[in-house]
């Protein structure tokens, strides 16, 4: 499955605010959908989000090898306003914000997928 094809699908998950695939080494917004509730002007919160995602996918990464758990397989930060969830693959990770009533099983299993396919 192509990038801009990942982040269309997992844009369309209900309660998916946006979705993106980021460089895992330097954070960088590879392919990114759009940003539901945006406003045009201001500065775009997605530059931020995916470059803290990736940091500390990195860090829970390291956290997890140091413990004798492997690669993490998903990982997620609930926050008062919703989540955001991150899944690695190869040199990129995807990552969504989501809202507070989304379906978060249905985030992970598409996530997973698109992670596992031919990202």
């Amino acid at each position: 499955m192509k990038v801009s094809q990942v982040v269309a699908t997992l844009s369309h998950v209900p309660g998916v605010v946006a979705a993106m695939v980021v460089g895992a080494a330097d954070g960088l917004i590879v392919e990114t959908s759009a940003m539901l509730g945006a406003t045009d002007g201001g500065s775009d919160p997605r530059k931020h989000t995916a470059a803290l995602a990736a940091y500390l996918y990195a860090k829970v990464t390291r956290a997890s090898d140091a413990a004798r758990l492997g690669k993490p397989a998903f990982m997620r930060l609930e926050a008062e306003m919703g989540h955001i969830c991150v899944v690695g693959a190869r040199d990129v990770v995807l990552v969504t914000i989501v809202t507070p009533d989304a379906n978060l099983g249905r985030v992970r299993l598409d996530m997973m997928t698109a992670a596992k396919g031919d990202l």
